[in-house]
């Protein structure tokens, strides 16, 4: 997800600063130490991950009245400190790394808005998804150790997307040895390091790290990596090639998002010239009406690019993105990646009881 606005780069880049919060089902540090968890379970009866700023703009739609302008600046601040969101936001509770999931964890990033996932495929190795800007490198490796692997343990790296907040670091992991991984409406991209990837959007960056790409992922491929077998899910729109990845743990349906579906009303950034909002919808219609073989199947944890980690009922993000994509489309509304200062959603939201950590 790149900002196509100055409030809205103003707050990924606030994000930068924040720490996922691992909340709910009683995730533990990668390290094996207990951590302290807040279990947040939201007035929609969903338990969910959240980040510093989802839970602040999120809690926030619900105090500020509709009618009234929604705050920006200096008077964004003010507001949360007003309403009590400042001060009492969540604070950091389990450090990344973290597990997410059984052989799933969280490594990264501590610093930037990015979320980069470590898969343990067993004995063959660990896959990478989405290992972000090349700047995280060393630090997304620091938080692979951490883990337990080893650097090199890591045989695969998978894009949800060509953009280069996800993309950019893949020629730093195929060094260390290990293949690169991309759906192939979006494989040209990093190969040739066009503008599709959004190299112009960071600033000073004036081309993308050109990368060869090993393998390129068809939808309804079933992708095995040692131990695991995850289904690619063509889902474009965000860009030409975004896919989808499910995995299956147990009896429950993990869905890596990419930029395609973010938690709570939270899109894509559609904004870039190689956006194509019909097929984004297209493409969030085929994700809700999703079965593989199951007639009965739903997404259970949502794992997306950016914010915060929906760990079940991930079907009803999806629904809520197609809803909300379609609705615009019809009213001729611009699709807009942050929902917060939406009229649809404040509407939606205000004065519904607030989340708040319980101990």
């Amino acid at each position: 997800m790149i900002p196509t606005t100055t409030a809205f780069r103003r707050l990924i880049l606030a994000s930068s600063f924040i720490t996922i919060l691992l909340a709910g089902y009683g995730l533990a540090t990668a390290q094996g130490r207990p951590g302290r968890v807040r279990v947040l379970l939201t007035e929609e009866g969903q338990h969910v991950v959240f980040d510093r700023i989802t839970w602040q703009l999120r809690e926030l739609t619900k105090k500020v009245p509709p009618d009234q302008p929604w705050p920006v600046g200096s008077e964004l601040q003010s507001a949360l400190l007003n309403y009590g969101l400042r001060d009492t936001a969540l604070e950091q509770a389990i450090p990344v790394p973290a597990e997410i999931e059984r052989d799933v964890y969280l490594v990264g990033q501590d610093q930037v808005s990015n979320l980069t996932y470590l898969i343990d495929c067993g004995p063959e190795g660990v896959a990478i998804i989405d290992p972000t800007y090349e700047s995280q490198f060393e630090r997304t490796l620091a938080n692979v150790e951490k883990c337990g692997f080893s650097r090199s343990q890591i045989r695969w790296v998978l894009n949800t997307h060509c953009h280069i907040d996800h993309a950019m670091a893949d020629g730093k992991f195929r060094n260390l040895g290990a293949q690169i991984l991309v759906p192939e409406y979006d494989a040209d991209a990093v190969e040739k390091g066009s503008r599709i990837t959004a190299y112009y959007i960071v600033q000073g960056q004036t081309s993308f790290p050109k990368c060869k790409v090993d393998r390129r992922l068809s939808d309804g491929e079933e992708l095995r990596l040692g131990n695991k077998l995850l289904h690619v899910i063509h889902t474009p729109g965000h860009t030409p090639g975004s896919a989808s990845f499910l995995l299956q743990s147990g009896d429950k349906n993990l869905l890596f998002s990419g930029d395609t579906v973010l938690y709570d009303n939270r899109l894509g950034w559609q904004g870039n010239p190689y956006a194509d909002n019909q097929r984004y919808l297209a493409s969030l219609k085929k994700l809700a009406t999703f079965r593989l073989d199951a007639p009965r199947f739903q997404f259970d944890l949502l794992l997306p690019g950016h914010g915060a980690i929906a760990m079940d009922k991930a079907y009803m993000d999806v629904q809520k993105a197609r809803d909300t994509v379609e609705s615009d489309l019809a009213a001729r509304r611009d699709v807009e990646g942050s929902p917060y200062s939406t009229s649809p959603y404040r509407r939606l939201m205000y004065g519904r009881p607030p989340v708040l950590p319980s101990q």
